[in-house]
């Protein structure tokens, strides 16, 4: 018997390709695969679920982080749904 185990869905920052705000996305992992979710417009794309996905969630946060230097709005996205627009 395999036992899964259940993976919380991972919220972190990003800028939406399809509405241009920055915003919260929240990737759900479903076996093989996650949807990664714009909490603002609900724009939804596959992605390969593998072992390094948090790692590398991580390193885009650590990037935003640097850019909230220049651009404090950043701080702002704490909740699903928050939005800013940078551009």
């Amino acid at each position: 018997m395999q036992i899964e185990r259940e993976v919380k869905p991972i919220l972190h920052r990003q800028k939406c390709a399809a509405c241009g705000y920055y915003t919260i996305y929240r990737a759900i992992p479903a076996g093989d695969k996650a949807c990664d979710s714009c909490t603002h417009c609900g724009h939804t794309v596959e992605m390969a679920w593998f072992a390094d996905l948090k790692s590398a969630i991580k390193n885009r946060e650590r990037m935003l982080r640097d850019m909230s230097e220049m651009f404090p709005e950043l701080n702002d996205l704490k909740n699903p749904g928050d939005h800013i627009m940078l551009d």
